[in-house]
């Protein structure tokens, strides 16, 4: 706040707080100077109806700014915010932090912030970063997928056993998905044309049909299956894949979803059919 300059700060998050509408912050400042204030600037400090319903709630202004400051253009205030004590785990800061986590220069910071939280805290930031709310995040799948590495990653050794019971449900969610998707290609694996048939076959064909995202009909379930494969493998190698698969069989009848991942899957990191 030193060299006095003010920067406009707008976009739609802004009516999370109260209405869209630019706010005014320093270009610079010591963050924890800052939101140790008493009483707390006003957000909006000529806005009479959000400063009349506000009242004198200095605790509710002191989170809000902290939610304005953690989108402040400047690296070092961000990395302040996500360093500060008033970081609290509370729906405006953690859906803010979940955010910078998958798509930010600080989200490796972003992810040691959360561990300072409470279980309530990541709980919240892996409901945004999982789209697993009632409104979806938004965020894409590799957008996600990264977010949960750098959590897995910055996650102390306390602590790991609460954090692979959260993302369990997200498990639980792909072994229920591979449960549809091997019944449905082998629904479809009947009417392929016999040039199809050798596609099927020909894992470096379905392979980059993974990368490029566009695959025929009657492909498109076994296309999907080795996705998920890939994608599993990157997030936990062949331990998680072989617990979704064996989720998967315990949910399909005669554990036949398990057994025809294990040829889906040839290939993939460390599995072998």
């Amino acid at each position: 706040m030193a060299d006095g300059k003010i920067l406009l700060l707008n976009g739609d998050w802004t009516a999370d707080i109260w209405r869209r509408q630019p706010i005014r912050v320093p270009a610079t400042l010591d963050v924890e100077s800052f939101l140790d204030q008493r009483p707390m600037p006003s957000i909006w400090p000529e806005d009479e109806e959000f400063n009349a319903y506000l009242g004198e709630d200095d605790e509710a202004m002191r989170r809000m700014w902290v939610m304005v400051l953690l989108r402040h253009p400047e690296r070092d205030v961000v990395l302040q915010c996500l360093r500060s004590p008033y970081l609290e785990s509370v729906v405006w800061h953690t859906v803010t932090v979940a955010d910078l986590l998958v798509d930010s220069p600080v989200a490796a910071e972003a992810a040691e912030a959360v561990w300072r939280m409470d279980d309530t805290g990541v709980h919240e930031v892996l409901n945004a970063v999982l789209s697993r709310g009632l409104v979806p995040s938004g965020h894409s799948r590799a957008q996600a997928e990264r977010a949960i590495r750098l959590l897995r990653s910055a996650c102390p050794h306390d602590r790991r056993g609460f954090f692979e019971q959260e993302i369990a449900d997200e498990a639980e969610q792909t072994a229920l998905r591979l449960v549809e998707l091997v019944a449905a290609d082998q629904r479809a694996y009947g009417g392929l044309s016999e040039q199809d048939q050798e596609h099927w076959l020909d894992l470096d064909y379905v392979d980059r049909l993974v990368r490029d995202g566009s695959p025929p009909d009657g492909l498109v379930h076994r296309v999907e299956i080795r996705a998920i494969g890939h994608r599993l493998n990157r997030q936990g190698g062949l331990p998680l894949m072989q617990s979704v698969a064996e989720r998967a069989g315990s949910l399909s009848e005669r554990r036949m979803a398990q057994r025809r991942l294990n040829a889906h899957w040839d290939g993939i990191g460390e599995w072998l059919a």
